[in-house]
């Protein structure tokens, strides 16, 4: 089969799965930080403002990820206001389908190296499984950094991959190139480098004597080189650092600081959560646990077939995707653990790596011809599909069956839903076309901004001593925030539920 037809065909299947519904799930929490400020942004490179404290004071990430969104967001404009800003539209299309583009891209990237150090079925089916992990597609289906993310980590990882393969210094000018701009993209990408630096310790191991002193000297000089080099990249997307640092440093400092806690089993202090019914500090083991709740079971049996095979055959390839997958863990010990796998996304591809892997472990005796194992393949791709299906649109609240799945959290308040504004797009489209022009509409909900604000409604946060025509309020905000809607009870009635599955999400009331 031809190689690039058949990667071309996986990232038209992956673009194609986000694309059908993009903008149902609504905005979401960041997605105006990255369209605004990263369309204000463009225009200051525009005019040749580089040193604009904008480019310094609005600091929260490299700006990578704004410049990219930036000049996606100029075809998201809906009004030009006199002041030279600008409006943009609610649903922010183009901006999500680059988001969704660079997904795919990672995922032919994840086929690329799959087929390149394992096999041809090994390659096709972790592209396959990657596009269709409910979490990771919700993600890349909004304006968000993780999708960026999912694009340059596996880049880097195949940089390096080839520099294993074959050493020289021209690829490790292209690695330490491609690191620049992984650490453009989100600064937990730096654990690349000690990724790198451990391989080469595991190939070091794999030597004989005579060739280790030789192979330690050129690949520390190695790790020195793509880090100095990925550095100046860096500094050369984003110049202002340079003069500037004190203030990046100061906002970092206030937003990102890690905040030590006395209890071991917390480490850092994190953001609350709903975890196992509770509202609680999120625990040092807050990502193990949602690793075995929010990938479908499926894969994760398929997985843990393929870190079998990792010890089995101890191949320096295998043990560097098991690092690929095991290294962002250690993100555990920082403060913001929240928002489920989102921080850590770039296991993602490593984990349908070794899945694909331990699928192509458990089929080879039952099908010894390629044709075999992909029909064998399709009861699992019509699994992810049914759990795709259920949960559609609103795949950032898919939890599998070792919790019951999402009606069952939601039932129990095992763990919260809803929690970057998924729902409220389809409330207010519901009160666009049933409430009455001039209705006064009451929000109870968090987070506020992701609302649409309809014309001709009257939209003000919910007060016990006002009267409202109809009333919205989110199950985040009652599980999350401590909101009561005991009183809204009393004088209206719920007439319509934004669901996810029978999970609700969010919840319409009209006055008795």
């Amino acid at each position: 089969m031809n190689k690039r037809l058949i990667i071309l065909f996986i990232f038209l299947f992956s673009l194609s799965l986000r694309l059908w519904n993009i903008n149902e799930m609504g905005r979401t929490w960041d997605e105006a930080e990255y369209t605004e400020q990263g369309y204000r942004m463009v225009e200051l490179l525009k005019k040749g403002d580089f040193n604009n404290s904008y480019f310094y004071t609005t600091y929260d990430h490299p700006p990578l990820v704004k410049y990219l969104y930036g000049i996606a967001a100029h075809f998201d404009v809906e009004k030009y206001l006199s002041n030279g800003e600008v409006i943009l539209k609610y649903d922010l299309t183009y901006s999500r389908i680059l988001s969704a583009i660079l997904f795919s891209l990672g995922v032919s990237i994840v086929v690329l190296i799959g087929w390149k150090i394992f096999s041809q079925t090994v390659g096709i089916f972790s592209g396959i499984i990657l596009a269709m992990l409910p979490f990771s597609l919700g993600l890349s289906q909004l304006v968000t950094t993780e999708s960026l993310k999912i694009f340059i980590y596996p880049l880097t990882i195949y940089a390096y991959i080839l520099l294993l393969e074959k050493f020289s210094w021209k690829k490790v000018l292209i690695s330490g190139i491609i690191t620049g701009v992984a650490l453009q993209a989100k600064q937990s990408n730096f654990l690349l480098i000690p990724m790198l630096g451990l391989i080469f310790f595991i190939q070091y191991f794999k030597l004989k004597t005579k060739e280790k002193i030789i192979f330690a000297k050129t690949r520390i000089k190695a790790i020195i080189a793509i880090s100095l080099i990925g550095l100046c990249v860096f500094v050369l997307i984003w110049p202002q650092i340079l003069f500037h640092f004190k203030e990046v440093y100061a906002i970092h400092n206030d937003t990102w600081s890690v905040r030590f806690s006395p209890k071991i089993w917390q480490i850092t202090l994190s953001p609350p959560e709903i975890f196992f019914g509770r509202l609680m500090l999120a625990p040092i083991f807050y990502y193990i646990i949602y690793f075995f709740i929010t990938i479908p079971v499926l894969i994760l049996f398929l997985f843990f077939v393929g870190v079998r095979q990792v010890f089995e055959k101890k191949s320096i390839y295998l043990f560097s995707i098991l690092l690929w997958f095991l290294l962002p863990f250690s993100l555990s010990i920082y403060s913001w653990r929240q928002h489920g796998l989102r921080y850590i996304i770039e296991i993602y591809p490593a984990l349908a790596i070794i899945s694909a892997i331990g699928f192509e472990t458990l089929t080879k005796k039952l099908a010894r011809g390629q044709l075999y194992r992909f029909l064998l393949f399709l009861p699992i791709v019509a699994y992810l599909f049914i759990s795709l299906w259920f949960i559609k649109p609103y795949y950032l609240d898919y939890f599998n069956e070792l919790v019951g799945g999402v009606n069952t959290v939601y039932r129990y308040n095992f763990f919260q839903t809803g929690w970057w504004g998924q729902g409220l797009k389809e409330a207010g489209l519901y009160l666009k076309n049933k409430a009455a022009v001039g209705s006064k509409i009451g929000l109870a909900i968090s987070p506020k901004h992701t609302m649409p604000r309809l014309d001709g409604l009257d939209y003000s946060d919910w007060s016990v001593d006002k009267k409202y025509d109809y009333v919205v309020v989110n199950n985040y905000h009652i599980i999350r925030d401590g909101f009561s809607a005991a009183e809204i009870k009393k004088n209206y009635t719920p007439i319509y539920f934004v669901k996810a599955d029978k999970a609700i999400l969010v919840t319409v009331y009209k006055l008795k």
